[in-house]
């Protein structure tokens, strides 16, 4: 998965990115070149995956040309691509996003067959993240659930113990009202997809997209979610949404504006090199017994188009292998999709409580539906969504209004 604040690095310095593993070819395959697409938010994210594209050129024995670009810009690009001899043989691929471009992928069940290569070695839930109708159509190269990060200090200085796992919507609560009166601001709020619709299911049970990856915004247990929010927000509890900005959430946390955001294991190295206070990390709040998250994460497909789909196969089996996402592990990069090298990934956290967290979130986490109306499901959550999260409109009234404009 991506890192969200390290993403508006690269959208200020430019567009597209070439990196050094390069022939200086744009697109798909040449008889010694492999071009493969990943979204790039840094410099240090870009020295990461050029390491990344060293293995799979070693496997594959072939040049690997990355292009990268900024996450938001990725998608656009990505979907002009696919399906003409543009496109690149490999591509970067997000679980929540897999069910829009699979037409364009290359189901690897065959290849996957006929190599006898060991799928078995991954996280379950992590290929099934990346399979459509149970077709898979990428290798995992990260996973993780929903967790909810939060300011130790600010905890503390407010009188609230640290939140175990497992903790419920009406701990959060109490918390809350104590940051209050120590003059802190306990959530940062959002309307980005995963991590709205996540809090939603944590706390309140509902779904914004159905199991079969149909938008559904009219299960009463989403507009439950929101109008919580809208609460905290009326409470002066959390912050406002800023639909504009997708890293709002991340930066009020990071400067302490607000006492907590909800994120990934992905987000790990970048609150704990940036926040100037300990960070913790905790499961998001749910009703007593009834502990829920959403899991979601990244890994690399092939292009129909690829020329050369063996030799590509050859690469994201390397760009996925144990070494390689144990290396990826000992950065704080991603929680490794490969099982035997997630214990290196807590090692180097560096966060007390994260294996407890990851663990107990794990155990109920489900994987995020995909959904061919996601990219537009989450535009119309950046146009709308603060409307409603804000308090502005009745929850129920503003989902209405955004199915209507999906045709639902």
């Amino acid at each position: 998965m991506r890192v969200r604040t390290a993403a508006v690095a690269a959208m200020a310095a430019g567009a597209l990115l070439l990196t050094a593993c390069s022939s200086g070819q744009s697109a798909g395959s040449s008889s010694d070149t492999l071009t493969w697409s990943m979204w790039i938010g840094s410099s240090d994210d870009q020295k990461v995956w050029e390491g990344v594209g060293n293995a799979g050129a070693e496997a594959s024995g072939k040049k690997m040309s990355l292009q990268g670009a900024p996450f938001a810009d990725y998608w656009t690009k990505i979907s002009t691509q696919l399906g003409t001899s543009g496109a690149p043989c490999v591509v970067a691929m997000q679980s929540l996003r897999v069910n829009q471009f699979s037409d364009g992928l290359l189901p690897l069940d065959d290849l996957i067959k006929s190599t006898g290569f060991d799928a078995a070695a991954f996280d379950k839930g992590a290929l099934k993240a990346l399979a459509v109708d149970g077709k898979q159509y990428a290798l995992p190269y990260d996973t993780g659930p929903l967790l909810l990060f939060y300011n130790k200090d600010a905890f503390k200085k407010a009188g609230v113990d640290a939140p175990k796992p497992g903790w419920t919507v009406d701990d959060f609560d109490a918390a809350a009202k104590a940051l209050k009166k120590s003059g802190q601001v306990a959530l940062a709020t959002t309307v980005e997809d995963i991590f709205l619709e996540g809090t939603i299911l944590s706390t309140d049970g509902g779904k914004m997209i159905d199991d079969s990856g149909k938008v559904a915004l009219d299960d009463p247990k989403v507009a439950a979610g929101v109008g919580r929010l809208a609460a905290l927000v009326k409470a002066g509890t959390a912050t406002k949404a800023d639909g504009a900005d997708a890293t709002a959430d991340d930066n009020a946390f990071i400067n302490g504006t607000a006492a907590s955001v909800v994120g990934g294991p992905w987000n790990t190295l970048d609150f704990k090199a940036k926040a100037k206070f300990g960070v913790g990390v905790t499961t998001v709040p749910s009703p007593a017994g009834a502990q829920k998250t959403y899991s979601a994460g990244s890994g690399f497909g092939i292009s129909k188009t690829c020329s050369d789909p063996e030799a590509a196969f050859k690469a994201i089996t390397a760009m996925t292998s144990e070494k390689t996402l144990t290396s990826l592990a000992k950065d704080g990069r991603a929680f490794p999709a490969r099982t035997a090298a997630q214990s290196v990934w807590y090692e180097n956290a560096g966060i007390d409580g994260a294996e407890e967290a990851l663990d107990s979130a794990l155990a109920s986490a489900v994987p995020l539906p995909g959904s061919t109306d996601g990219d537009k499901l989450g535009q119309l959550l950046s146009q709308y969504g603060p409307q409603m999260v804000n308090g502005e409109k009745p929850a129920k009234d503003v989902l209405a209004e955004i199915s209507r404009q999906l045709g639902k």
